[in-house]
């Protein structure tokens, strides 16, 4: 198995148009805060690094979770007796197989997040009684055949024209 370093894993994504020559820029900021201690710099430090804005840096750093390139792992901390968000720490993935592992991750927790949104939007919305005022013809509506008609419609149309089904 060949390793390559984390800038020829750049190198090659900004070639083959995966990734923007800003992405590219501010992914090898990120890089460079790299020490003994870990990579947590943040979203300002990578801007003023990379000079472009820290919603340049966001979006860069959601392409680079979205390839699996960069995991993050976000800290949580007790400020005043709330849990606040704290800095996040970063690993620079270099192996293609865990590139795949982390990529999924990233997928699945934005998925979660999706859905959750939904369904409170959801609820919200059955609360107010705006849109839904009767949940059951919701819930319990009959499925559409793919001729856009229910089953039973179905059934009683191909009875009109008198078709018998194949015997």
């Amino acid at each position: 198995m060949v390793v390559t370093s984390f800038a020829s894993t750049l190198w090659t994504l900004t070639q083959s148009r995966q990734i923007t020559g800003k992405t590219h820029l501010v992914l090898q900021a990120l890089a460079s805060f790299q020490g003994h201690r870990g990579l947590f710099p943040s979203h300002e430090s990578i801007a003023s690094r990379a000079g472009c804005s820290t919603r340049t840096v966001i979006r860069a750093l959601e392409t680079a979770y979205r390839l699996g390139i960069v995991e993050r792992t976000r800290q949580r901390q007790r400020v005043s007796g709330r849990i606040c968000n704290g800095v996040n720490r970063y690993r620079l993935i270099i192996k293609p197989l865990e590139q795949a592992r982390v990529a999924a991750a990233h997928y699945t927790q934005q998925l979660k997040d999706a859905l959750a949104r939904r369904k409170q939007a959801f609820l919200s919305k059955c609360q107010n009684g705006s849109e839904f005022n009767s949940q059951s013809n919701f819930f319990n509506a009959e499925p559409l055949s793919g001729a856009g008609m229910s089953h039973n419609d179905l059934i009683r149309w191909c009875e009109s024209i008198g078709y018998r089904g194949s015997t």
